[in-house]
């Protein structure tokens, strides 16, 4: 059988004969509707709660809109509730960051979407910004109960109405992306990420689990429950609102609108009904993040090992699909994930035993993959010493790594995940 697989841009095609093919494992994407503007609009209309137009009346509002890490029909949600805002004294559009690159073409392209989208509207009094999470210019608002500093861009500061706008899948420590991480890490400072994301390292911190679940025996995640608190003390008395969506491309699985709980806990049920699998595990998978902006870089193509690790056994290989175009990482985590990641893997597990750096959350956890495993082998962009100085092994042809397990065990079975990084993977 032959399996197509998202690298970059691009497609690879492995032939795996159906006697060694487990299964193959990507989304579930039955009912995707490419009509996305119809969708937005019926639900911004349908929302739950009081409708935008009614909320934001001589209102000051911030839109907060995801970056260009995400996937999701970014001028289409803004169009869909820029109209609404006709009658805000004034919108501040807010591009959500969070640690990530704030010089990008891609962010670039995202401020260009909300100027059309307010010119298109109408819109008089607005301004745009791309979040940086080491401006100075920044308001303190105390803690949370865990005692994580809420430190926020000053220009998310004293709105009346946050209108947020999110894509939804499962989130590797966060349990689900959502709209409380638009608020932290989005529109927060570095010290309160890093806060935050130091929690990366409880078991407790994983996909599957979020306060908002509509299960409330997996609502126990300290570090999304620390979001969700960020998100109360931020928005204060303000109204928050959000348009979420699961999307794939520019097409949609799903939308709804209105207050962020039930809309939250709405999407989580979805995502668990279409993207979590439970496997038996084998020795040998492969894995494709999704393609572009997904395998981006090393950093960002990580979170698919993290999201389907369940389903290698101890001792097993991953053939791992990431063009890698971006490099390893974001310049700020060079140090604390890349190249931490090059010490023997032992001291990179015992070196973040100690205080807590931002980043050092993904070295530990690929460092704690990587010890249990045979292998992983890197199909990619990036070049042999690069990959090989943080232990994984470049391939130049994926098909010669299938054609290899099978000489070595002709009755081997391979599990296949397209799509990684909105996956969520549980063993049996």
């Amino acid at each position: 059988m032959q399996v197509s697989l998202d690298y970059g841009d691009k497609k690879v095609r492995l032939d795996i004969p159906d006697e060694n093919l487990a299964q193959v494992m990507e989304p579930r994407q039955q009912g995707l509707r490419s009509d996305v503007m119809t969708v937005l609009e019926r639900v911004v209309e349908n929302p739950h709660g009081p409708h935008l137009n009614d909320i934001v009346k001589s209102k000051s509002v911030c839109v907060l809109v995801e970056d260009h890490t995400r996937e999701e029909p970014h001028q289409a949600l803004l169009d869909a509730v820029v109209p609404h805002l006709r009658h805000a004294s004034h919108v501040q559009f807010i591009v959500t960051t969070g640690s990530h690159e704030v010089d990008h073409p891609g962010n670039h392209e995202i401020v260009r979407m909300a100027h059309r989208a307010a010119s298109d509207a109408g819109l008089e009094k607005y301004s745009v910004m791309v979040h940086d999470c080491s401006s100075p210019d920044v308001v303190e608002l105390g803690s949370t109960s865990r005692g994580t500093p809420v430190v926020v861009n000053a220009a998310a500061m004293g709105h009346d109405v946050y209108v947020v706008l999110a894509d939804m899948k499962a989130h590797y420590f966060a349990g689900y992306s959502n709209a409380l991480k638009d608020f932290l890490p989005g529109i927060c400072a570095f010290r309160t990420i890093e806060a935050n994301h130091a929690m990366a390292l409880d078991p407790r911190s994983t996909f599957g689990r979020h306060p908002y679940h509509p299960d409330p025996t997996r609502r126990d995640n300290p570090l999304a429950d620390d979001m969700r608190e960020a998100m109360e003390i931020i928005a204060g008395r303000a109204h928050v609102f959000t348009l979420s969506v699961i999307s794939s491309g520019n097409r949609l699985l799903w939308a709804d609108a209105g207050r962020v709980a039930p809309v939250t806990a709405a999407g989580i049920e979805v995502l668990d009904e279409t993207s979590s699998f439970t496997v038996t595990p084998t020795t040998r998978t492969v894995v494709s993040p999704g393609g572009y902006p997904q395998d981006k870089s090393l950093y960002h193509a990580q979170r698919a090992l993290e999201l389907t690790k369940n389903a290698v056994a101890d001792g097993g290989e991953v053939l791992f699909l990431a063009e890698c175009r971006d490099g390893v990482a974001p310049a700020s985590a060079l140090e604390n994930f890349y190249q931490r990641l090059t010490a023997p893997l032992d001291d990179v597990v015992r070196s973040i035993k100690g205080e807590y750096h931002l980043y050092e959350h993904k070295a530990y956890k690929f460092a704690e993959l990587l010890r249990r495993l045979r292998a992983v082998r890197m199909y990619t962009a990036l070049d042999s010493e690069t990959v090989g100085a943080v232990h994984l092994t470049k391939v130049d042809d994926p098909q010669d790594v299938v054609d290899e397990w099978i000489r070595e065990d002709p009755g081997v079975r391979v599990l296949v995940f397209n799509k990684g990084n909105k996956l969520a993977v549980y063993a049996d």
